[in-house]
C-alpha cells in the first residue's frame, strides 16, 4: 500500500488528491442484490471493443467507459488499548463512493450509510476464515491482520453490495487526524444544531472549531442529539465544506501547505493509489461537473442485538448503480 513508508511528496500528492476528491461538488461530505432476482444481470458483450451488459426492468445498458470509482472512508478505532487480533481495524463510520466519468466530464457522489446491512468477510481472533455475515457494512474494517487488510476487507464488502461494480482506488483517513487538519486549516466554522455537552457547544451557537471540538463534531454521535447516523452525517458534510473553503485559501497562501500538513498526519492515511495515477485522475476531475452527495433510500430498524440496521432494497441499489456508471446501449457508440 502506498500510504504507508511514502516518500514525503508521494504523502502530501495522496493527501492532495483525498481533499481534492472531497471538494469535488461541495462536500467532503442492504443487502446484496439476491442470488434469485432476475435483473439486473450482467455479461459481456462479444467482439471487439466489448461493454459490460446489464438487462434492468427489461432494458439493456452497456457499462461506461473511462470510469474511475473511489471508495473514502473515516476510520474510527478503539483508543483504549484492548487487542483483538485480527478484528482490531476499527469502524470505517464514514463511507463516499466517488464515480469519476473522463468521458462524461461528471462526478457522482454516493454517501452509504455506515448500518447499511451487507454482505461482511469475517475473521476469527487468530486470523482464519469466519466465511460471510450479513451486518452493517461498517463492521467491514474490523477484520484484517493490519490497516490495508482492513480496508481492502472494506473494499469488497462495498463492491459486493453495489452489485460488484468495483472499487478501484481506496482512501481511508483516521478520525484521530481531525483535530490536527482542522487546527492546520485555522479552524472550520460551523453553525451547531445541536448541544454538546460542552458551555462552548451549546445549540444555535455559530462556532470557529478548534482542536478535539473538531473531531467532536464530525465524530460524535450517541450523546448528541437524535443518536442517529443521519444527524452525524449532516454535520460531516457541513465541516467538510468548510475546510474545502479553507483549504483552498490557504493553498493559495502556501504552495507547500500539503507537504506540511502529511508530515504531521504519517500512517493516519492510507491509500492504494500511486502517484501518477493520482495525478491522472484528480487533475482531470478538478474541472468536472458534481451533482449533490446522494443516498440509496432505505429504512432503519433496530436489530435483535440492539443496534440500529439500514436496510434497502436491490431494486434501488440498481437503480443507481445503472444511472450512475451505465448507458442505454442505444446510445452506445
Amino acid at each position: 500500500m502506498a500510504g504507508k513508508g511514502a516518500s514525503r511528496p508521494v504523502k502530501a500528492l495522496i493527501f492532495l488528491a483525498v481533499l481534492v476528491l472531497l471538494a469535488v461538488g461541495g462536500y467532503v461530505i442492504g443487502r446484496r442484490l439476491e442470488e434469485n432476482v432476475a435483473e439486473p444481470r450482467s455479461k459481456m458483450t462479444e467482439g471487439f471493443g466489448q461493454y459490460e451488459e446489464k438487462i434492468f426492468r427489461g432494458n439493456t445498458y452497456y457499462k461506461k467507459t473511462g470510469l474511475t470509482t473511489v471508495l473514502l472512508m473515516g476510520i474510527d478505532r478503539d483508543s483504549s488499548g484492548a487487542q483483538y487480533l485480527y478484528r482490531d481495524g476499527g469502524q470505517a463510520d464514514f463511507l463516499m463512493l466517488l464515480v469519476i466519468d473522463h468521458e462524461g466530464k461528471t462526478v457522482r457522489q454516493l454517501q452509504i450509510e455506515r448500518d447499511t446491512m451487507a454482505r461482511v468477510h469475517v475473521l476469527t481472533i487468530l486470523g482464519d476464515d469466519g466465511g460471510y455475515m450479513n451486518m452493517q457494512i461498517c463492521l467491514s474494517h474490523g477484520y484484517g491482520a493490519d490497516q490495508a487488510a482492513c480496508a481492502e476487507n472494506t473494499r469488497e464488502a462495498v463492491s459486493h453490495y453495489l452489485d460488484n461494480l468495483g472499487v478501484d482506488l481506496i482512501m481511508a483517513v483516521d478520525y484521530s487526524a481531525i483535530a490536527e487538519i482542522n487546527d492546520m486549516l485555522g479552524g472550520v466554522t460551523v453553525t451547531l444544531r445541536d448541544d454538546f455537552g460542552t458551555p462552548e457547544m451549546q445549540a444555535g451557537t455559530t462556532l470557529t472549531l478548534k482542536g478535539k471540538q473538531a473531531e467532536t463534531f464530525v465524530r460524535a454521535r450517541m450523546t448528541v442529539g437524535d443518536g442517529t447516523n443521519a444527524s452525524r452525517q449532516l454535520r460531516q458534510r457541513e465541516w467538510l465544506s468548510g475546510a474545502k473553503e479553507r483549504m483552498a485559501e490557504k493553498v493559495r497562501d502556501n504552495p507547500n501547505f500539503f507537504a506540511e500538513m502529511m508530515d504531521r498526519l504519517g500512517d493516519r492515511l492510507l491509500t492504494d493509489a500511486s502517484q501518477g495515477r493520482l495525478i491522472n485522475e484528480f487533475n482531470a476531475a478538478i474541472g468536472y461537473s458534481a451533482g449533490e452527495v446522494e443516498q440509496i433510500p432505505g429504512t432503519y430498524s433496530k436489530g435483535r442485538d440492539g443496534f440500529i440496521e439500514y436496510h434497502t432494497e436491490p431494486e434501488d441499489v440498481a437503480a443507481w448503480i445503472i444511472q450512475a456508471a451505465y448507458r442505454p446501449a442505444e446510445a452506445t457508440p
